[in-house]
């Protein structure tokens, strides 16, 4: 990962305690972040898809959603991120973010096991939903901390670390449009610790957004899961939280 000097640099010019800085990097969590011929450095491995028509299971119905992003899972090495991710398969990511509050079913994770027959293919009937412009997402290991802090006994400048995260993290991490692992940046509400999801140990599967990939300005769709359904595959358990600012 990145040096993350430019953060030190920032937090010193705020007078911010030393100890506390150190204590707050110790929380950097490292993240895969997927973009495209544009966004990554030269040669860097190619670990998923924007757009295109899905691969889905030849005996599984295709979602009549948008189809987001895929996600070789085989293609993320170990320590990438600190999450229990499987060895290899594919995630599909699905969503319509036109009006996600609307209660109505607007988003899909689709976990195809290494090995499952697939053929890429739209939704059966008429309308479909709209297919995105094919784009290779090459992967790139950043790390990753909180855009918003919330104030504890360890943290008590917890805000102004936050913000100095979303002040500096152009130097340190870059640009993607999908990201796994890691910290969800936050707008309005953290989707680990801000909605009712339940009891359990919530995490930023994926994170999805830029342009023409979701409505609204800003706008991108969190996938969070429990750690331990992630570890035992259960990916039925995800939830998609989406946000803009």
């Amino acid at each position: 990962m990145r040096s993350m000097d430019p953060f030190r640099k920032e937090a010193r010019s705020r007078d911010l305690p030393e100890d506390e800085v150190e204590r707050w990097l110790g929380t950097v969590r490292p993240c895969a972040k997927l973009g495209t011929a544009g966004e990554a450095p030269p040669g860097s491995p190619v670990a998923g898809r924007l757009g295109g028509l899905p691969p889905m299971p030849k005996d599984e119905p295709v979602p009549r959603l948008p189809f987001l992003a895929s996600v070789d899972l085989a293609a993320i090495p170990p320590g990438a991120t600190d999450l229990p991710l499987p060895k290899d398969g594919t995630l599909l990511f699905f969503a319509s973010t036109e009006d996600p509050w609307s209660g109505r079913a607007w988003s899909r994770l689709v976990y195809v096991p290494v090995g499952t027959p697939v053929s890429e293919r739209g939704p059966d009937g008429e309308y479909p939903p709209r297919v995105l412009p094919t784009q290779d997402l090459h992967l790139m290991i950043e790390p990753s901390l909180p855009n918003r802090g919330y104030e504890t006994e360890e943290f008590p400048h917890a805000g102004d670390l936050g913000e100095v995260w979303w002040e500096t993290c152009d130097e340190m991490q870059a640009d993607g449009s999908v990201q796994v692992g890691g910290y969800p940046w936050v707008w309005n509400a953290d989707p680990t610790t801000d909605y009712d999801h339940g009891p359990g140990d919530w995490v930023l599967l994926a994170e999805i957004g830029g342009e023409d990939l979701t409505e609204g300005d800003l706008g991108i769709v969190d996938w969070v899961i429990r750690r331990d359904d992630l570890a035992a595959r259960r990916f039925d358990q995800a939830r998609a939280c989406f946000d803009m600012s």
